[in-house]
């Protein structure tokens, strides 16, 4: 088996800003480019109206008090400078790719961008066609719609994980709403900073110059997901979508352990086995032996307080319950036979190997870091991850097979006809 890489990769080094702030930051000498990353608690879970999060993170940036859309993108565009935007449940994410060349010109302008935003009824209007129109095609699409009634059916309609956008919604949403939502979780006081690539003295202090003089005496609160639906027995649920050619699947249940439990970094290597990678057992079974789907895959999810573990294919509509049928059978099986040593050893060589390409360059080490920040999470994820992949056995796999997938949730998407 490969021999496990050291974790000092991902500890950042810090510098401290003057409104007390730190940027977190991981350098590499060879490189001629920085990324730039700006994380706030700004998710949906904060949001009173659906969209408002989205929203937010969509046009913050957009425009300034100062500059016009157009001048911020012909500045951008001029230079190659990339900006990526993301939001979620818990996080607002703002990601900036450039060369350090242009460094001392930028911050200024990226000050501004969050000292002064400005969203315009023109830059609000145009989101609103774009949003109404990618959820109209999402809830056409049976991967979609499968999703979102998987999360509602486990968390809840009211849980900020069980909702969904739906096109009504953008009804209620007002352009002063988002404005609001910006400027309470948009500030650079409240932001998770990191930096990675050219990293030198020079660079941190024209960040600290430019973007650590904001102070905030109103922190958010970061939220964390408390209570679960109920079931006493297991729930299956069709959704019909019209006109669907093929149907999507997803089966799985919320995992009652966290993050930080060994019993977890076990549970990883279990679900590995079964569809965490191309020669698992379900890829090898509904792709390869019977034909039902291109790619079914397994994985699981953390949130805050909370992972969820799913299964997912895209099958042909005729196949969705014998496919159904097929994921079962490979769970029955992980519970009543023991994982042979040879299969554990080739997933063993798989997971190690996957992990070293995770940490396998700068951008992806802060990308790494980035994430288990912005779930809480810390160091002794790795830890525990690198211990049961090498250690774990045969029946300790089966016992949690039999512990966490006894009860799964079916949710199919699809034609009416299944």
């Amino acid at each position: 088996m490969l021999q496990p890489p050291s974790l000092q990769p991902l500890v950042p080094q810090q510098y401290r800003l003057t409104n007390g702030n730190t940027v977190y930051y991981f350098t590499n000498e060879s490189l001629q480019l920085v990324k730039l990353d700006f994380t706030f608690e700004a998710g949906s879970a904060y949001q009173q109206l659906k969209s408002q999060a989205h929203a937010a993170n969509q046009l913050m940036a957009e425009a300034t008090l100062y500059h016009t859309a157009q001048e911020i993108a012909d500045f951008m565009d001029f230079r190659g400078i990339v900006i990526e935007r993301m939001a979620d449940v818990t996080q607002g994410n703002i990601s900036v790719y450039f060369l350090r060349k242009y460094a001392a010109e930028l911050l200024p302008l990226l000050n501004e961008m969050f000292s002064a935003p400005l969203v315009t009824a023109q830059l609000f209007d145009a989101y609103i066609s774009r949003r109404r129109l990618k959820i109209a095609q999402g809830f056409q699409q049976t991967n979609y719609v499968a999703r979102n009634h998987y999360y509602e059916l486990l968390f809840g309609p009211q849980s900020p994980m069980g909702t969904y956008a739906k096109p009504g919604d953008l009804d209620q949403l007002t352009l002063e709403s988002v404005r609001q939502f910006i400027a309470r979780h948009y500030t650079l006081a409240h932001a998770h900073i990191v930096l990675s690539g050219l990293v030198d003295t020079a660079l941190l202090d024209m960040v600290n110059q430019h973007l650590g003089q904001a102070v905030d005496s109103n922190p958010i609160t970061p939220y964390a997901h408390q209570g679960y639906q109920t079931f006493e027995q297991p729930c299956r649920k069709h959704v019909v979508v019209p006109n669907a050619v093929q149907s999507t699947l997803r089966i799985g249940n919320l995992l009652s352990m966290p993050w930080n439990s060994a019993e977890y970094a076990q549970f990883m290597v279990l679900n590995t086995v079964l569809g965490g990678y191309f020669g698992s057992r379900l890829m090898s079974n509904l792709r390869e032996d019977k034909g039902y789907t291109y790619g079914v895959y397994s994985q699981t999810q953390v949130f805050r307080g909370a992972i969820v573990f799913y299964i997912t294919a895209d099958v042909a509509a005729q196949a969705t319950q014998p496919a159904v049928d097929e994921v079962l059978h490979e769970v029955r099986r992980l519970q009543t036979e023991l994982i042979p040593d040879v299969e554990l050893d080739r997933v063993r060589n798989f997971m190690m190997g996957d992990f070293i390409r995770s940490i396998d360059g700068t951008f992806e080490i802060s990308e790494r870091y980035r994430q288990m920040v912005a779930n809480s999470i810390n160091d002794q994820f790795a830890v525990n991850y690198l211990q049961a992949v090498q250690q774990v056995t045969p029946q300790q796999l089966q016992q949690l097979a039999q512990r966490h997938l006894s009860s799964l949730f079916v949710v199919t998407a699809g034609p009416e006809e299944v």
